[in-house]
Protein backbone atom coordinates (compact mmCIF):
# COMPACT_ATOMS: atom_id res chain seq x y z
CA UNK A 1 0.00 0.00 0.00
CA UNK A 2 1.66 3.29 -1.12
CA UNK A 3 2.47 5.63 1.74
CA UNK A 4 2.27 8.88 -0.24
CA UNK A 5 -1.52 9.45 0.01
CA UNK A 6 -1.26 9.16 3.80
CA UNK A 7 1.46 11.80 4.06
CA UNK A 8 0.00 14.17 1.48
CA UNK A 9 -3.46 13.84 3.02
CA UNK A 10 -2.25 14.73 6.50
CA UNK A 11 -0.10 17.62 5.28
CA UNK A 12 -2.89 19.08 3.13
CA UNK A 13 -5.42 18.78 5.98
CA UNK A 14 -3.12 20.60 8.42
CA UNK A 15 -2.51 23.39 5.89
CA UNK A 16 -6.26 23.83 5.34
CA UNK A 17 -6.88 23.81 9.10
CA UNK A 18 -4.32 26.55 9.70
CA UNK A 19 -5.82 28.85 7.05
CA UNK A 20 -9.47 28.52 8.12
CA UNK A 21 -9.28 27.91 11.89
CA UNK A 22 -10.62 31.32 13.05
CA UNK A 23 -13.85 30.64 11.16
CA UNK A 24 -14.17 27.29 12.90
CA UNK A 25 -13.89 29.02 16.29
CA UNK A 26 -16.58 31.44 15.15
CA UNK A 27 -18.85 28.57 14.08
CA UNK A 28 -18.38 26.78 17.42
CA UNK A 29 -19.25 29.87 19.46
CA UNK A 30 -22.42 30.43 17.44
CA UNK A 31 -23.51 26.80 17.72
CA UNK A 32 -23.33 26.54 21.50
CA UNK A 33 -25.01 29.83 22.43
CA UNK A 34 -28.72 30.26 23.15
CA UNK A 35 -29.25 26.82 24.68
CA UNK A 36 -32.44 26.82 26.75
CA UNK A 37 -31.44 23.47 28.24
CA UNK A 38 -28.17 24.94 29.61
CA UNK A 39 -28.58 28.17 31.58
CA UNK A 40 -24.83 28.87 31.34
CA UNK A 41 -25.15 29.19 27.57
CA UNK A 42 -28.63 30.71 27.28
CA UNK A 43 -27.37 34.19 26.39
CA UNK A 44 -26.88 35.08 22.73
CA UNK A 45 -23.75 37.19 22.68
CA UNK A 46 -22.97 36.82 19.01
CA UNK A 47 -25.16 38.00 16.13
CA UNK A 48 -23.39 36.50 13.16
CA UNK A 49 -20.04 35.54 11.74
CA UNK A 50 -18.52 39.01 11.43
CA UNK A 51 -19.86 40.11 14.82
CA UNK A 52 -18.46 36.96 16.44
CA UNK A 53 -15.01 37.45 14.93
CA UNK A 54 -14.94 41.11 15.96
CA UNK A 55 -16.27 40.49 19.49
CA UNK A 56 -13.89 37.64 20.28
CA UNK A 57 -10.91 39.58 18.94
CA UNK A 58 -11.91 42.72 20.89
CA UNK A 59 -12.71 41.08 24.23
CA UNK A 60 -10.19 38.24 24.27
CA UNK A 61 -7.60 39.24 21.74
CA UNK A 62 -7.04 38.00 18.21
CA UNK A 63 -5.17 34.99 19.58
CA UNK A 64 -8.43 33.66 21.06
CA UNK A 65 -9.56 32.82 17.53
CA UNK A 66 -6.71 30.30 17.37
CA UNK A 67 -7.34 28.63 20.73
CA UNK A 68 -7.17 24.87 20.38
CA UNK A 69 -5.24 24.96 17.09
CA UNK A 70 -2.68 22.49 18.44
CA UNK A 71 -5.49 20.01 19.10
CA UNK A 72 -6.84 20.57 15.59
CA UNK A 73 -3.37 19.88 14.16
CA UNK A 74 -3.15 16.68 16.18
CA UNK A 75 -6.54 15.57 14.86
CA UNK A 76 -5.71 16.32 11.24
CA UNK A 77 -2.29 14.70 11.52
CA UNK A 78 -4.10 11.46 12.35
CA UNK A 79 -7.62 11.81 10.94
CA UNK A 80 -6.57 13.53 7.72
CA UNK A 81 -3.80 11.01 7.22
CA UNK A 82 -6.07 8.01 7.74
CA UNK A 83 -9.07 9.12 5.71
CA UNK A 84 -7.16 10.16 2.59
CA UNK A 85 -4.59 7.38 2.71
CA UNK A 86 -7.09 4.58 3.15
CA UNK A 87 -9.65 6.09 0.74
CA UNK A 88 -7.33 6.59 -2.19
CA UNK A 89 -5.44 3.33 -1.71
CA UNK A 90 -8.66 1.27 -1.59
CA UNK A 91 -10.08 3.22 -4.54
CA UNK A 92 -6.90 2.62 -6.56
CA UNK A 93 -6.94 -1.11 -5.71
CA UNK A 94 -10.60 -1.41 -6.78
CA UNK A 95 -9.95 0.32 -10.09
CA UNK A 96 -6.85 -1.78 -10.70
CA UNK A 97 -8.92 -4.96 -10.41
CA UNK A 98 -12.22 -3.83 -11.89
CA UNK A 99 -13.36 -0.56 -13.49
CA UNK A 100 -13.85 3.01 -12.32
CA UNK A 101 -15.49 2.94 -8.90
CA UNK A 102 -19.18 4.02 -9.21
CA UNK A 103 -20.55 6.91 -7.15
CA UNK A 104 -22.47 4.81 -4.56
CA UNK A 105 -19.26 2.90 -3.82
CA UNK A 106 -17.31 6.14 -3.51
CA UNK A 107 -19.89 7.47 -1.04
CA UNK A 108 -19.80 4.26 1.02
CA UNK A 109 -15.99 4.21 1.05
CA UNK A 110 -15.73 7.88 1.99
CA UNK A 111 -18.30 7.50 4.78
CA UNK A 112 -16.63 4.38 6.15
CA UNK A 113 -13.14 5.82 6.44
CA UNK A 114 -14.60 9.04 7.85
CA UNK A 115 -16.52 7.25 10.61
CA UNK A 116 -13.55 5.14 11.71
CA UNK A 117 -11.04 7.98 11.57
CA UNK A 118 -13.27 10.45 13.40
CA UNK A 119 -14.12 8.00 16.19
CA UNK A 120 -10.45 7.27 16.84
CA UNK A 121 -9.56 10.97 17.02
CA UNK A 122 -12.53 12.13 19.14
CA UNK A 123 -10.37 13.01 22.22
CA UNK A 124 -8.46 15.61 20.20
CA UNK A 125 -11.75 16.99 18.88
CA UNK A 126 -13.19 17.29 22.40
CA UNK A 127 -10.17 19.33 23.49
CA UNK A 128 -10.45 21.51 20.40
CA UNK A 129 -14.12 22.32 20.96
CA UNK A 130 -13.67 23.13 24.63
CA UNK A 131 -10.63 25.29 23.94
CA UNK A 132 -12.62 27.29 21.38
CA UNK A 133 -15.57 27.80 23.71
CA UNK A 134 -13.80 29.00 26.85
CA UNK A 135 -10.56 30.37 28.17
CA UNK A 136 -9.84 26.89 29.54
CA UNK A 137 -11.24 23.76 27.88
CA UNK A 138 -11.26 21.90 31.19
CA UNK A 139 -13.78 22.61 33.99
CA UNK A 140 -12.00 23.60 37.20
CA UNK A 141 -13.62 22.47 40.46
CA UNK A 142 -12.98 23.71 43.97
CA UNK A 143 -14.94 21.56 46.39
CA UNK A 144 -18.47 21.47 44.96
CA UNK A 145 -18.19 24.85 43.26
CA UNK A 146 -17.10 25.15 39.68
CA UNK A 147 -14.68 28.01 39.14
CA UNK A 148 -15.54 28.56 35.50
CA UNK A 149 -19.19 29.55 35.69
CA UNK A 150 -19.61 30.14 32.00
CA UNK A 151 -18.27 28.73 28.80
CA UNK A 152 -17.77 32.24 27.42
CA UNK A 153 -14.92 34.17 29.05
CA UNK A 154 -16.01 37.69 29.87
CA UNK A 155 -13.96 40.85 29.49
CA UNK A 156 -12.54 40.51 32.96
CA UNK A 157 -11.18 37.08 32.18
CA UNK A 158 -9.89 38.28 28.86
CA UNK A 159 -7.82 41.03 30.50
CA UNK A 160 -6.24 38.67 33.04
CA UNK A 161 -2.63 37.62 32.57
CA UNK A 162 -2.47 34.84 29.98
CA UNK A 163 -2.07 31.35 31.34
CA UNK A 164 0.42 28.86 30.05
CA UNK A 165 -1.12 27.12 27.01
CA UNK A 166 -2.59 23.74 27.85
CA UNK A 167 -0.45 20.95 26.43
CA UNK A 168 -2.02 18.03 24.59
CA UNK A 169 -0.98 15.46 27.19
CA UNK A 170 -2.12 17.65 30.11
CA UNK A 171 -5.45 18.31 28.41
CA UNK A 172 -6.11 14.60 27.95
CA UNK A 173 -5.08 13.90 31.56
CA UNK A 174 -7.31 16.58 33.08
CA UNK A 175 -10.39 15.43 31.20
CA UNK A 176 -9.66 11.83 32.15
CA UNK A 177 -9.27 12.77 35.83
CA UNK A 178 -12.51 14.78 36.01
CA UNK A 179 -14.77 12.86 33.60
CA UNK A 180 -13.10 9.52 32.96
CA UNK A 181 -12.61 7.82 29.61
CA UNK A 182 -16.17 8.76 28.63
CA UNK A 183 -15.19 12.42 28.85
CA UNK A 184 -12.51 11.90 26.22
CA UNK A 185 -15.07 10.31 23.93
CA UNK A 186 -17.90 12.73 24.70
CA UNK A 187 -19.83 13.21 21.47
CA UNK A 188 -17.97 10.39 19.69
CA UNK A 189 -21.13 9.14 17.98
CA UNK A 190 -22.20 12.48 16.40
CA UNK A 191 -18.55 13.19 15.63
CA UNK A 192 -18.29 9.93 13.70
CA UNK A 193 -21.69 10.45 12.07
CA UNK A 194 -20.78 13.95 10.93
CA UNK A 195 -17.48 12.68 9.53
CA UNK A 196 -19.36 9.95 7.71
CA UNK A 197 -21.65 12.55 6.13
CA UNK A 198 -18.83 14.98 5.29
CA UNK A 199 -16.53 12.33 3.85
CA UNK A 200 -19.37 10.57 2.09
CA UNK A 201 -20.16 13.83 0.30
CA UNK A 202 -16.93 15.80 0.17
CA UNK A 203 -14.37 13.43 -1.38
CA UNK A 204 -16.78 11.65 -3.77
CA UNK A 205 -18.12 15.03 -4.94
CA UNK A 206 -14.60 16.18 -5.71
CA UNK A 207 -13.69 12.94 -7.49
CA UNK A 208 -16.97 12.80 -9.44
CA UNK A 209 -16.81 16.46 -10.53
CA UNK A 210 -13.21 16.03 -11.59
CA UNK A 211 -13.97 12.85 -13.53
CA UNK A 212 -17.01 14.38 -15.27
CA UNK A 213 -15.31 17.65 -16.23
CA UNK A 214 -12.32 15.79 -17.67
CA UNK A 215 -14.63 13.46 -19.63
CA UNK A 216 -16.42 16.50 -21.10
CA UNK A 217 -13.15 18.07 -22.13
CA UNK A 218 -13.74 21.02 -19.78
CA UNK A 219 -10.48 20.70 -17.92
CA UNK A 220 -7.16 18.97 -17.97
CA UNK A 221 -6.64 16.26 -15.37
CA UNK A 222 -3.98 18.20 -13.49
CA UNK A 223 -4.90 21.87 -13.96
CA UNK A 224 -5.30 24.18 -10.99
CA UNK A 225 -8.51 25.61 -12.44
CA UNK A 226 -10.05 22.14 -12.46
CA UNK A 227 -8.95 21.52 -8.88
CA UNK A 228 -10.38 24.88 -7.78
CA UNK A 229 -13.79 24.29 -9.35
CA UNK A 230 -14.14 20.76 -7.99
CA UNK A 231 -13.06 21.77 -4.47
CA UNK A 232 -15.64 24.61 -4.44
CA UNK A 233 -18.37 22.09 -5.26
CA UNK A 234 -17.11 19.75 -2.54
CA UNK A 235 -17.14 22.52 0.07
CA UNK A 236 -20.69 23.64 -0.74
CA UNK A 237 -22.20 20.15 -0.65
CA UNK A 238 -20.45 19.10 2.55
CA UNK A 239 -21.57 22.27 4.36
CA UNK A 240 -25.20 21.78 3.34
CA UNK A 241 -25.40 18.13 4.36
CA UNK A 242 -23.38 18.20 7.60
CA UNK A 243 -24.62 21.28 9.50
CA UNK A 244 -27.46 19.82 11.66
CA UNK A 245 -25.37 16.95 12.96
CA UNK A 246 -22.42 19.30 13.43
CA UNK A 247 -24.53 21.42 15.81
CA UNK A 248 -25.46 18.30 17.80
CA UNK A 249 -21.82 17.17 17.89
CA UNK A 250 -20.55 20.53 19.14
CA UNK A 251 -23.13 20.73 21.94
CA UNK A 252 -22.48 17.19 23.12
CA UNK A 253 -18.71 17.68 23.13
CA UNK A 254 -18.97 20.92 25.07
CA UNK A 255 -21.15 19.19 27.68
CA UNK A 256 -19.08 18.57 30.79
CA UNK A 257 -20.27 15.73 33.01
CA UNK A 258 -18.33 15.53 36.26
CA UNK A 259 -19.24 15.51 39.94
CA UNK A 260 -22.54 17.32 40.40
CA UNK A 261 -22.97 18.19 36.72
CA UNK A 262 -26.28 17.48 35.01
CA UNK A 263 -26.19 15.60 31.73
CA UNK A 264 -28.28 17.72 29.38
CA UNK A 265 -28.01 15.70 26.18
CA UNK A 266 -28.25 11.92 26.06
CA UNK A 267 -27.43 11.31 22.42
CA UNK A 268 -27.60 12.69 18.90
CA UNK A 269 -31.36 12.30 18.54
CA UNK A 270 -32.01 13.76 21.99
CA UNK A 271 -29.71 16.72 21.29
CA UNK A 272 -31.44 17.49 18.01
CA UNK A 273 -34.88 16.99 19.57
CA UNK A 274 -34.18 19.37 22.47
CA UNK A 275 -32.61 21.90 20.13
CA UNK A 276 -35.66 21.92 17.85
CA UNK A 277 -38.12 21.83 20.76
CA UNK A 278 -36.69 24.80 22.66
CA UNK A 279 -35.02 26.82 19.91
CA UNK A 280 -36.77 25.89 16.68
CA UNK A 281 -35.69 24.01 13.57
CA UNK A 282 -33.50 26.91 12.45
CA UNK A 283 -31.26 26.29 15.47
CA UNK A 284 -29.94 23.15 13.76
CA UNK A 285 -28.40 25.48 11.20
CA UNK A 286 -26.73 27.85 13.66
CA UNK A 287 -23.31 28.82 12.42
CA UNK A 288 -24.04 27.81 8.82
CA UNK A 289 -22.49 30.96 7.36
CA UNK A 290 -19.09 30.47 9.04
CA UNK A 291 -19.37 26.74 8.32
CA UNK A 292 -19.85 27.45 4.62
CA UNK A 293 -17.23 30.20 4.62
CA UNK A 294 -14.81 27.82 6.33
CA UNK A 295 -15.51 24.57 4.48
CA UNK A 296 -15.28 26.16 1.05
CA UNK A 297 -11.77 27.64 1.47
CA UNK A 298 -10.84 24.59 3.57
CA UNK A 299 -11.63 22.32 0.65
CA UNK A 300 -9.89 24.64 -1.81
CA UNK A 301 -6.68 24.71 0.25
CA UNK A 302 -6.91 21.01 1.06
CA UNK A 303 -7.53 19.58 -2.39
CA UNK A 304 -5.23 21.99 -4.21
CA UNK A 305 -2.42 21.28 -1.74
CA UNK A 306 -3.08 17.56 -2.02
CA UNK A 307 -3.01 17.69 -5.82
CA UNK A 308 0.21 19.71 -5.90
CA UNK A 309 1.89 17.29 -3.49
CA UNK A 310 0.76 14.43 -5.73
CA UNK A 311 2.25 16.20 -8.71
CA UNK A 312 5.56 16.65 -6.90
CA UNK A 313 5.72 12.94 -6.25
CA UNK A 314 4.43 12.14 -9.73
CA UNK A 315 1.78 9.68 -8.53
CA UNK A 316 -1.67 9.25 -10.04
CA UNK A 317 -4.61 8.58 -7.72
Amino acid sequence: MPWQPFVWGGAAAMAAEAVTYPLDTCKTRLQIQGQTADSRLSAKRYKGMCHTLATVAKEEGAGALLKGLRFAFLRQATYGTLRLGVYYNLKAEWERRYVKMPLPHLVALGSGVGVVGAFLTTPAEVLRVRAQVAASPIPQHSGSEQQTSTNFPDQKHASSPPKRPLSVSRGFLQIYQTEGIRGLYRGAVPNAQRAGVVNGVEIPTYDTCKRWLVSQGLGEGDSMGLHLGCSLCAGLTSACFSQPIDVARTRMMNQKVGDGDVRLYKGVVDTMYQTVRYEGVAALWKGFTPTFCRLTPWNVVFFMTFEQLKRLDNIIV
